[in-house]
C-alpha cells in the first residue's frame, strides 16, 4: 500500500508519517510540502491514499482534491484540517473526499481508517488483476493493456480446480490462504463456462528458484488443499495443471492443457492433482477392437436386444477405464458411440411419426467419472430400445391389419372400428401410422385388395356374374363397383370378362 502525506508544516507532516509507520512499517509513505509537490508525487508514485492538510501555500487541499478527482479517481483522499468550516467540508464532498478530519487527529481513529483503506486496496487490486487475467484468457486482450503487476510475468502455469459449485468461494479463499502462506503468487477467477470450476494463474516475476522447484511448491500447496478438503468435506476436489509457459500469448494453450489434464480424473479418480506431463502420456489403444465393439452394440440394439446392448456398453467401458486409456481415446470413443446412436435415431426418424432429437457431442467436463458417461449412454440405449420395440409393435399391428383385410375383404371393414375395438387406439393416429407404413391410406389399401381379388375372380371363374363378384368382394353398390374397377384398371369388369372368354375360345 502506498500513502502520500501532504502538509506544509514539517513537524505535523513527520508526525503523520510516523503514525502511519507505527501502524504498518511495510507501507510506502511519500511526502509533499504543498499541493504542487503533491501533484508531481501523484503522477509519479500513484499512491492508493492521500492524507492532505487543507490550508497550504501555492496549491491548497481543496485544489488538490479537485486534481485527484479529475486525474486520479482511483486514489482515496482524506483531508485533515484545523478548521471546522462547513464551506471547506462542502467543497470536499464535491470532490469525493472520503473523510474530513479535524486536528488534532486521534491515532486510533487514523489506524482504523487505514485498516479500512488497506482492505479496499487489496480488494481493488485483486479485482483489477482478476479482470485483466479474464480479459487475457477469454478475450485475448492486447499485452499493452496489461497492468504492471502482470506485465512483468516471466513464467507461469494454469491450474483448473473442479469442486462442488456451492463451495467455489470457500475453496477459492482457502487456496489463496495456502498460496499466500507459502509466499506464492496467483490470480484466481471463476471459469466462465463451468460453474464448478475455478481457474488459477500461478505466476512469477524475476524468480530465482529453479523452475521445477517453483512449480513443485504450487503443486504441493494444491495437494495440501485437496487433503484438507477431503478431511472436512464429502465432496471431491480435483486439479489439472498445465506445463510452464513464459510467453503471455500462450495463456489460452496453457488453459487448454490444464483442462485436458483435469479430465484424467474421469479415468484415475478424483481428489488428485493431474499435470500436463501425465496428460501427455500416449497410451496405445486398439481402435479395431473399439470399432468391433461399437458394431456389436449397434447390431444388438437394432435386433431389439436392449438388455444385451446395455451389458455390452457397461462391460466395454469398465474394461477400457481399467486399462487407463488416454483422454484422447476417451474422446474418440464417446464420439464414435454418439455417431452410432445418432445413426439409429436417423433411421428411426425415417420410420416414425415423432422425430427423435439427435445427440450432441458429450462435454466430458460435465461428468465425474467414466461410469457417469457409461450411464448417460445406457439411458439413451434403453430409451432407443423402447422406441425401436414400439416401432416393431406398430409395424406388427399394421401387418396384422393388412392380413385382416386380405381375409375379410368381403366384410364391411371400417378403420374406426378396428382402432377402437381391436387395437384400442385413436383412429386418426392409426390412419397416419397405416399410411406411413404402407404408403397408402386405409381406404385406398382396402380398395386395392378388393379390386385385385375381383380381377382374380373374373379371370379364374367365368361362371360368376359381375354382380356376384361385386358382392363377393364387399361392394353393396353394383354401379360403384364398376366405377371403381374402371378407375383401377382402365376398363369395366364386363369388358375384362368378355376379353377373357374370347381368349379362352
Amino acid at each position: 500500500m502506498k500513502i502520500l502525506v501532504v502538509d506544509d508544516e514539517f513537524f505535523a507532516r513527520k508526525a503523520m508519517v510516523q503514525m502511519i509507520q507505527d501502524w504498518n512499517a511495510q507501507v510506502i509513505v511519500y511526502e509533499a510540502e504543498n499541493g504542487r509537490e503533491a501533484m508531481e508525487q501523484l503522477n509519479f508514485a500513484m499512491p492508493n491514499l492521500v492524507l492532505s492538510d487543507i490550508r497550504m501555500p501555492i496549491l491548497d487541499g481543496i485544489e488538490l482534491a479537485a486534481f485527484i478527482y479529475e486525474h486520479h479517481p482511483d486514489t482515496a483522499n482524506i483531508i485533515i484540517s484545523g478548521y471546522d468550516d462547513f464551506k471547506y467540508a462542502q467543497q470536499a464532498i464535491r470532490f469525493k473526499v472520503e473523510h474530513y478530519l479535524l486536528k488534532p487527529v486521534d491515532k486510533e481513529h487514523i489506524w482504523t481508517l487505514l485498516e479500512q483503506y488497506r482492505d479496499k486496496v487489496v480488494m481493488s487490486t485483486e479485482k483489477r488483476l482478476e479482470d485483466s487475467f479474464a480479459a487475457l484468457l477469454y478475450e485475448g486482450a492486447p499485452r499493452k493493456s496489461l497492468p504492471l503487476d502482470i506485465e512483468g510475468v516471466d513464467r507461469y502455469a494454469i491450474a483448473v480446480l473442479r469442486m462442488n459449485a456451492n463451495y467455489k468461494d470457500h475453496v477459492k479463499q482457502a487456496v489463496k490462504r495456502l498460496l499466500s502462506a507459502a509466499q506464492l503468487r496467483a490470480i484466481i477467477i471463476g471459469d466462465r463456462r463451468y460453474a464448478d470450476m475455478i481457474v488459477m494463474w500461478l505466476y512469477d516475476s524475476g524468480g530465482i528458484s529453479p523452475t521445477t522447484e517453483w512449480i513443485g511448491e504450487h503443486r504441493d500447496c494444491l495437494k495440501q488443499m485437496i487433503r484438507n478438503w477431503s478431511q472436512s468435506s464429502d465432496y471431491s476436489l480435483s486439479v489439472g495443471m498445465s506445463s510452464i509457459h513464459t510467453d503471455i500469448t500462450g495463456l489460452a494453450a496453457s488453459y487448454k492443457e490444464a483442462k485436458s489434464a483435469l479430465l484424467y480424473r474421469l479415468i484415475s479418480g478424483e481428489n488428485q492433482v493431474y499435470d500436463a506431463a501425465f496428460a501427455g502420456i500416449n497410451r496405445p489403444y486398439n481402435y479395431v477392437a473399439m470399432d468391433e465393439w461399437i458394431s456389436c452394440l449397434y447390431q444388438k440394439l437394432m435386433k431389439g436386444q436392449t438388455t444385451e446392448a446395455v451389458d455390452t456398453m457397461r462391460h466395454f467401458m469398465t474394461e477400457a477405464a481399467q486399462h487407463h486409456l488416454s483422454v484422447n481415446v476417451l474422446h474418440d470413443m464417446c464420439a464414435k458411440v454418439t455417431a452410432m446412436l445418432n445413426s439409429v435415431i436417423e433411421l428411426m426418424n425415417t420410420r416414425n411419426d415423432a422425430a427423435e432429437v439427435f445427440l450432441q457431442p458429450l462435454d466430458l467436463h460435465e461428468y465425474h467419472s467414466v461410469g457417469g458417461i457409461t450411464e448417460e449412454f445406457t439411458q439413451v440405449i434403453m430409451k432407443l430400445g423402447e422406441r425401436l420395440l414400439l416401432n416393431r409393435i406398430k409395424t406388427d399391428m399394421i401387418e396384422d391389419i393388412k392380413n385382416y383385410m386380405l381375409h375379410n375383404y368381403k366384410q364391411d371393414i371400417l378403420l374406426e372400428d378396428l382402432a377402437k375395438n381391436m387395437y384400442f387406439t385413436d383412429p386418426a393416429y392409426l390412419s397416419r401410422l397405416f399410411k406411413k407404413k404402407t404408403g397408402m391410406g386405409f381406404s385406398q389399401f382396402l380398395l386395392s385388395v378388393r379390386m385385385l381379388k375381383a380381377r382374380s375372380m373374373l379371370e379364374n371363374d367365368t361362371s360368376l356374374t359381375i354382380s356376384e363378384v361385386s358382392s363377393a368382394v364387399g361392394f353393396n353398390d353394383y354401379s360403384y363397383f364398376i366405377q371403381m374397377y374402371k378407375k383401377s384398371f382402365g376398363e369395366t369388369p364386363g369388358k375384362y370378362k368378355s376379353g377373357n372368354k374370347q381368349s379362352d375360345a
